[in-house]
This record gives C-alpha cells, sequence and structure tokens, in this order.
C-alpha cells in the first residue's frame, strides 16, 4: 500500500512545483515573474508556500534591492526529483493518449551500437511487439545527467571515473555488458604507421581529428599528454562521430582515436594502423544502467533480460 503524503501537500500543484525549475533558469523571482505574466509578489507568495508545504527553506535571496534568487540546497535536491515526477507525468500522459504502446526511452554512446545493443533491442521487439523504443545517442557526461533527470528510462554508457562513484545518481543500478578500449587510428600510408610505437611528442606534429572538448575520448587524450608534461593536440578537425573520424584518418591523413572494435570492424576496408596507447584509465567498462523505479514500466523490464 502506498504511503500517504502530509496533508499540507494536498493542495500543491504541479504549476507551483516547477516554479524551483524556472528560478534556476532565471536566477531571479522578477524575471520569473516576467515569464510566468504574474507580479512578483505572486511569485514571493508561491514561494513561500513551497517552503511551508516542505518545511525548509528552498530559495536564496539576494540582499533587499537585489534582482538575484537562487536555489539552495533543499531547493536544488527537491528539484532533481520533481523533474523526474515531471517526465513520469508526461510518460503517463502519452501512455493514456495511445494505451495500446509501451514507450521505452534509451540513451547510448555511439559505440554502444557495437555493443549487443542492436541484438537487444531486436529481442526487445520480439517479445514485445508493440513497444515504442526512443534511442538517442549523446556523450557521456549528458548520458549520466539524463539517466540523473528521468529523461532515459536507461543508458548504455560508460562508467563514471572510480573517484566519482561516490557520485552515482540515487535509484540508479547498472551491470557490466562489455569492455571497450581505445586505439589510435592512422592510414597506412601515414608517416606514424612505420613506426612500432610512436612517442607523444612526435604525434603532436601531426594533424588529428577528435571529438568535442568535454567528451569522454577528447578527455582521455588530453589527459594522456598531461600526464607526458605535453600540451594536448588541438585537432584540425572537431567531430563526435568515430565512423566520420576514421573514415577522415584513412582519406583525409588525420589522426585519430577511436574504439578498438569500430577500428578493428574498418582495419581492413579502409587500410587503418592501430596503435594502443596508455591512456592511464584501467576500467574501460560498458554498462547497462537503469533507473529502478521505472521498473515498473514491462519494457524496462524486458529490456534488461534481452542483454
Amino acid at each position: 500500500m502506498a504511503s500517504e503524503l502530509p496533508a499540507r501537500f494536498a493542495h500543491l500543484r504541479l504549476r507551483d512545483l516547477m516554479l524551483l525549475e524556472e528560478i534556476e533558469a532565471a536566477g531571479s523571482l522578477t524575471e520569473v515573474a516576467e515569464r510566468l505574466h504574474v507580479t512578483q509578489s505572486a511569485i514571493t507568495q508561491a514561494v513561500q508556500a513551497l517552503e511551508d508545504t516542505f518545511g525548509h527553506p528552498l530559495v536564496l535571496r539576494g540582499p533587499r534591492g537585489q534582482r538575484v534568487a537562487r536555489l539552495g540546497p533543499a531547493g536544488a535536491a527537491a528539484l532533481v526529483h520533481l523533474r523526474i515526477a515531471r517526465h513520469a507525468l508526461e510518460a503517463a500522459l502519452e501512455a493514456a493518449t495511445d494505451p495500446g504502446t509501451v514507450e521505452l526511452h534509451v540513451g547510448a554512446l555511439p559505440l554502444a551500437l557495437l555493443h549487443g545493443l542492436p541484438a537487444a533491442l531486436a529481442r526487445l521487439r520480439h517479445r514485445m511487439p508493440s513497444v515504442h523504443v526512443l534511442l538517442t545517442e549523446d556523450t557521456v557526461p549528458n548520458l549520466w545527467k539524463q539517466i540523473e533527470a528521468g529523461t532515459c528510462d536507461a543508458i548504455v554508457c560508460r562508467l563514471p571515473e572510480l573517484s566519482e562513484r561516490q557520485r552515482l545518481p540515487p535509484a540508479v543500478a547498472h551491470r557490466t555488458i562489455g569492455r571497450e578500449s581505445l586505439v589510435l587510428v592512422c592510414a597506412r600510408s601515414h608517416p606514424v604507421a612505420r613506426r612500432r610505437k610512436p612517442a607523444l611528442g612526435q604525434l603532436r606534429e601531426y594533424d588529428w581529428v577528435l571529438p568535442p572538448e568535454g567528451s569522454y575520448t577528447r578527455l582521455e587524450v588530453e589527459q594522456m599528454f598531461l600526464r607526458a608534461g605535453l600540451r594536448a593536440p588541438r585537432p584540425a578537425v572537431t567531430s563526435m562521430s568515430f565512423h566520420a573520424n576514421l573514415r577522415l584518418a584513412a582519406e583525409g591523413g588525420l589522426l585519430a582515436v577511436a574504439p578498438r572494435s569500430a577500428a578493428m570492424a574498418m582495419r581492413e576496408s579502409l587500410d587503418l594502423a592501430l596503435f594502443p596507447m596508455d591512456w592511464g584509465r584501467d576500467d574501460p567498462r560498458l554498462a547497462l544502467v537503469w533507473r529502478e523505479p521505472n521498473l515498473a514500466n514491462p519494457a524496462l523490464a524486458a529490456f534488461l533480460e534481452c542483454f
């Protein structure tokens, strides 16, 4: 039996709860009032009512006369779960609109399409022909933000660094489904291809194609050079697609970094040379990550069994 909420929560509306989201985005009660086309006093009263209901100060105001307002620790913590609740309500609306279809939101790294995800989705479709899978590809940081915010039911992604494990989002579980290391790639005609073990100092002399700043692979490359006391190379081309990067390495004379499995799959057809590098990472695991509260969705429960 579901536990009952305190009576003071009975009159809250979703619009009132998502006021915290507006304040976080605007940083000012005045600006929130302008966005919502109400008076600032109405916003102030709504915030006060929220704080009375939650029993904690949620919003920190600047000194009198200043427009600044931001969420306090309690407000920020509450907003994480309120966003999840909003996404759940949106999913409920979609389900009611089309009750014959079950939706599953899955986020994945592009390399996950080489690691069992297509086969798992095929098995899921066989078990649940009516399932509608919304598959999105993104970077490691963005995928973890999505699973924390509740916009994805599951992601196939790298785990955070060991030093960040204590910061895994609450109510999130994971299991390892594979391992994926990175390799340096160039065309067999490239000067680097003639060396058994190219030195980092020499590699900086050539043009690179690299993923955007902040991506997992870009950080790995930068850290490798920094540990050697060298500045990381600036890319001649920035591209998120490792498929495109492998072709640029083959046809454009660039150095690239790609997942070993992808590079091996295209090695012969593109005439590539591959080099393992000392990335300094000893845990290249690829994980299936899911939100445990979302296991009430039969498509998610079936999806986990399909790996």
